[in-house]
């Protein structure tokens, strides 16, 4: 009995082995002040989605957000175009595929006014939902957008 509890623990140890896992950290947090969103789209629930999202992936790269004189950087966001459309029907007849596209420019600033990066970011995307929910559906395809646009911008402040 014991030889086959020693087999069974032999092949339950050699088959799992540890990954190591190495996770973003910057030598040193720098601090940045979000200064603006410029967006051109009445939609209302636009700004807040996008500004969490710019927000969350600065402060997921390991940097802090601050605006209080002793930033050394400062982010500027501009929304260029937000396109959304649907593009599929519930049987219902009502809209449940979503595609939503946005062109964002980033622009990072050190405290003197010199422009250290510049990026363009073109993202599209597609939501499927129910077709019930009315505006809900255009929200959520409006989040995934955003989930999108926080690892770009966590993808940039890491080359800070």
């Amino acid at each position: 009995m014991w030889k086959v509890i020693l087999l069974f623990s032999y092949i339950l140890f050699t088959g799992c082995s540890l990954k190591e896992y190495h996770s973003y950290k910057p030598t040193e947090p720098k601090s940045v002040c979000f200064k603006d969103i410029s967006i051109y789209n009445p939609e209302p629930t636009l700004r807040d989605i996008f500004y969490k999202s710019i927000s969350d992936g600065v402060l997921q790269s390991g940097n802090k957000l601050e605006c209080d004189g002793k930033q050394k950087y400062n982010l500027y966001a501009s929304i260029n175009s937000v396109n959304f459309f649907p593009i599929g029907y519930s049987p219902s007849q009502r809209a449940n595929v979503y595609s939503v596209e946005v062109n964002v420019s980033i622009k990072i600033e050190d405290v003197r006014g010199n422009v250290v990066i510049n990026k363009n970011i073109r993202e599209k995307t597609q939501y499927i939902g129910t077709g019930l929910r009315a505006d809900f559906e255009k929200r959520y395809a409006f989040e995934e957008i955003g989930n999108i646009l926080k690892v770009r911008v966590f993808s940039i402040m890491s080359e800070l």
